[in-house]
């Protein structure tokens, strides 16, 4: 993580996205969603494709795999999900040199968000599980489990911490990011270990970093 520190000096504010950029859980998710289509009958997907397709809203996503979408059916899906996602995340680790760089910009008197699509409560605790939690001035999730925009949930932090935009970078790992930043008139990085492919990303920003040793 450490290539990320230059561009984060002259800022006050870091928003950080945690699946996939702070916590290393692609494959877990992968081994979620082949779950999830093997109970459908649905033919399963490697690591590859997943990052190839993969995006916000989910609900989108899951068409594309087959999965019905139909509102009562997706609030089921994204509930099977969310329990075995979470059943075995005890599997997954931060990136390496993510716990360091985390100490390193509150040491340095920055602010931090996480701004996720996770549900509240359950990205709480993966935080707290991660003993990262002391390092974020807020914790910000969803209200619910469907892994929609972050837009409005972002805004929110912003007001929170009252920190000017122009003082006010995110780092994440998919295009759903760039939305986020370019609604909230931010700064943004995007890593290329998460959970979208460097050339997806490449192709909608300029700025894509590799900054671990996956």
């Amino acid at each position: 993580m450490a290539p990320l520190q230059p561009h984060l000096s002259t800022m006050d504010h870091v928003i950080w996205d945690w699946n996939g950029t702070l916590l290393n859980d692609l494959e877990h998710a992968v081994l979620t969603v082949n779950h999830l289509l093997a109970l459908e009958k649905l033919p399963a997907i490697t690591l590859e494709r997943y990052k190839q397709d993969f995006g916000f809203p989910v609900i989108d996503y899951y068409r594309k795999l087959g999965f019905s979408t139909e509102p009562e059916k997706f609030g089921e899906l994204c509930e099977r999900f969310n329990d075995f996602f979470h059943a075995g995340i005890g599997s997954c680790e931060l990136w390496p040199g993510a716990r360091e760089m985390l100490a390193s910009i509150k040491q340095s008197g920055k602010r931090q968000s996480i701004l996720s699509a996770s549900e509240q409560g359950l990205l709480r605790q993966q935080v707290t599980r991660f003993g990262v939690e002391h390092c974020f001035d807020l914790i910000a999730g969803i209200a619910d489990k469907k892994a929609g925009c972050k837009i409005d949930r972002g805004r929110e932090v912003m007001r929170h911490i009252g920190v000017k935009p122009e003082k006010t970078i995110m780092i994440g790992d998919t295009d759903h990011d760039l939305e986020v930043a370019e609604a909230l008139g931010i700064e943004l990085i995007l890593v290329d270990h998460g959970h979208q492919c460097a050339t997806r990303l490449r192709k909608v920003h300029h700025r894509v970093m590799k900054v671990t040793g996956a």
